[in-house]
């Protein structure tokens, strides 16, 4: 049977601990903990058995024969290895000696442990650094950025599980690096290690890290949800209030309601076939100061595809830009009211003030 374990390996006391007193319940360990920090666990008669966990002198995924000879002669068993870096023990014979009785001497063993152990955090931390550094520099230098992020197909829960992700792999290497670290603590100072302590909580942390990765995991899933996979639907056949301005009439618009954890509210809408059409994207901001930042970043886009763009004073609005690609007789409009935004491009005829007055008076009835 599969029996949930603490997720670090390295915690040496709760892991022996969970160990015995499921022996004292009739299911011994025929395993170290594995994938998702579940080890398994054999059923049999209940008895007082000892657990213990034991650093590989070096990387091996047995012991070998002479250690093996060894322990057996002391009343001790080799169960299992994990990783190539830690084998278990069982003995149940309350009389055998302890495996280790000279704190320094298993300290040493460790020490070789943790330092292999460092100089993987400290690569990972390098490689975490530097990526942090590349993404800081593309957020400063890439001013178009902010438009893909708003316009991605990003629920807040989608976000929530990236981040939840993130944090749960922290956890998990903060965890190993305190654990071993307190164990090491004691035996270099010549205190022999306890080999059990309360592991209850280590388990629920187990429990906590799982439920972190499977909701990433389901959100990877989750792109079958995604709106681009689906056709754009009549406007007169949403009841969701849309924000729109139509050339023909509200019959003549299709609609598709957009998710990002940026906006509140985001609709991307349609008009026309053939010898003209109107694409609209309107965005409701979740937090009112990135308005200004969405409307500089679809205009550094055109300026970079070479797209000239013009200022216009428009009532009722709080900016209001014009920008004309003449290769394809397109022109663009960007309004900004408040927290909303409204990106408009058009193979029609040129916006017109009065044009965008239509749209400050739709983006005024939506504030």
């Amino acid at each position: 049977m599969l029996k949930l374990m603490p997720m670090n390996i390295y915690d040496v006391a709760a892991q022996q601990a969970r160990m015995e007193d499921q022996a004292a319940r009739g299911w011994f360990a025929a395993s170290v903990p594995g994938i998702f920090f579940l080890a398994v666990f054999e059923k049999g008669e209940p008895k007082a058995v000892r657990y213990r966990l034991e650093p590989a002198p070096v990387k091996e995924s047995r012991p070998d024969p002479e250690r093996l000879a060894a322990y057996r002669a002391m009343g001790w068993e080799y169960v299992d290895t994990s990783g190539k870096s830690m084998h278990l023990w069982r003995c149940d014979d309350p009389e055998a000696p302890e495996l280790h009785t000279d704190p320094e001497t298993e300290a040493q063993a460790y020490d070789r442990l943790f330092c292999r152990h460092r100089k993987v955090t400290q690569f990972w931390a390098a490689i975490t650094a530097l990526l942090a550094v590349l993404a800081i520099q593309t957020l400063l230098t890439d001013r178009t950025l902010f438009t893909w992020r708003v316009e991605e197909w990003q629920p807040l829960w989608r976000e929530a599980a990236y981040w939840g992700f993130l944090l749960a792999l922290a956890l998990a290497a903060f965890q190993q690096w305190w654990s071993l670290r307190r164990y090491l603590r004691l035996l270099r100072a010549g205190v022999p290690a306890p080999h059990g302590r309360p592991y209850r909580l280590a388990c629920w942390l187990s429990v906590a890290v799982m439920l972190l990765w499977g909701f990433y995991i389901a959100s990877l899933c989750a792109d079958m949800a995604d709106p681009r996979s689906r056709p754009f639907e009549p406007a007169e056949t949403i009841d969701a209030p849309i924000p729109y301005v139509t050339e023909q009439g509200r019959n003549s618009v299709q609609a598709l309601h957009w998710d990002n954890w940026l906006t509140t509210d985001q609709w991307w809408t349609f008009e026309g076939m053939g010898g003209w059409e109107t694409e609209n994207r309107y965005y409701r901001l979740r937090f009112p100061w990135t308005a200004d930042d969405l409307v500089e970043s679809i205009l550094a886009d055109y300026e970079e595809k070479g797209w000239p763009v013009t200022a216009w004073q428009v009532p009722g609005l709080d900016e209001a830009w014009v920008s004309t690609r003449s290769d394809y007789g397109y022109w663009f409009l960007v309004v900004r009211l408040g927290d909303q935004v409204w990106s408009i491009s058009t193979g029609t005829t040129e916006p017109t003030v009065e044009l965008a007055e239509r749209y400050a008076a739709v983006l005024a009835e939506f504030q």
